[in-house]
């Protein structure tokens, strides 16, 4: 089971840097000024020991002995050896789970995504947004680094899954990927609640990823559709996209402003 809270008992902890529980209570006791509080919490309560404490026990592991240099393993710790090397950088990187729970002292100056229980990943909208702006950056890198061929299958599939994301943040709709069917509930809306028609730029976007994706999934997974050779100036999508993406915010801001 994944520890998500990153706190660790003694017997894990031990497991983790393979060496018996009294080594460990040992290197606690001998190393406590290194160690958080909750190292030695005191008669009666139990040790539990922080990422910081693994990463100290790590070093001390390195130089443990059957007669340790004890000042010359506090020596290193003041100098903060424990930092320095790659051995133990990769250790900890390996039992740091890919999600943990919420730090405590979060601020604004810590990189890194809050979500799940209170705070979620956003509505459709918000994530066609974020689909559209990966696709914009890896445009941008492809064209700096001339990487346009080993970015174009992730760079247009995220137009796609944006475009497709889009169309369904109006209109509703959950569970499919067909693009002709959402653009004619599109266009329903805009006719009956703008008394409007998409123009054929707009349109021609939308037929040009079902003609080379019909299902979502040939970008994705790598499937050549069409049988005829296409190009594609990555440039130029991502400047369709940007007009694609922006009559799409002036569609949702109308229909907020007409409720």
């Amino acid at each position: 089971m994944i520890n998500y809270s990153m706190i660790y008992g003694v017997s894990e902890t031990a497991r983790l840097l393979h060496v018996d529980r009294e080594t460990l209570k040992t290197w606690a006791y001998v190393f406590s000024e290194y160690l958080s509080s909750t190292a030695n919490p005191g008669k009666g309560k139990d040790r539990h020991f922080l990422i910081t404490d693994i990463r100290v026990f790590a070093y001390i592991s390195m130089y443990w002995e059957d007669e340790p240099d004890i000042e010359n393993i506090k020596y290193g710790l003041n100098s903060n050896s424990h930092f320095e090397y790659e051995i133990i950088d990769n250790f900890i990187t390996e039992i740091t789970p890919l999600l943990t729970d919420m730090p405590e002292g979060i601020d604004e100056t810590w990189k890194g995504v809050v979500f799940g229980g209170e705070f979620e990943l956003g509505d459709k909208f918000t994530t066609a947004d974020s689909f559209k702006l990966a696709r914009d950056k890896l445009v941008e890198i492809a064209h700096k680094n001339d990487e346009e061929r080993e970015l174009f299958q992730p760079a247009i599939y995220n137009y796609r899954h944006a475009t497709e994301l889009y169309i369904k943040a109006i209109t509703g709709e959950k569970f499919t990927h067909n693009l002709p069917g959402l653009m004619q509930k599109l266009k329903l809306i805009l006719k009956t609640e703008f008394n409007s028609v998409p123009p054929e730029w707009f349109e021609n976007i939308i037929e040009a990823f079902d003609y080379s994706d019909p299902k979502g999934t040939a970008f994705r997974y790598g499937t050549t559709v069409p049988k005829d050779e296409m190009y594609v100036d990555m440039k130029h999508v991502k400047t369709l996209m940007d007009w694609l993406s922006e009559s799409f915010r002036r569609i949702k801001t109308e229909r907020f402003n007409k409720q």
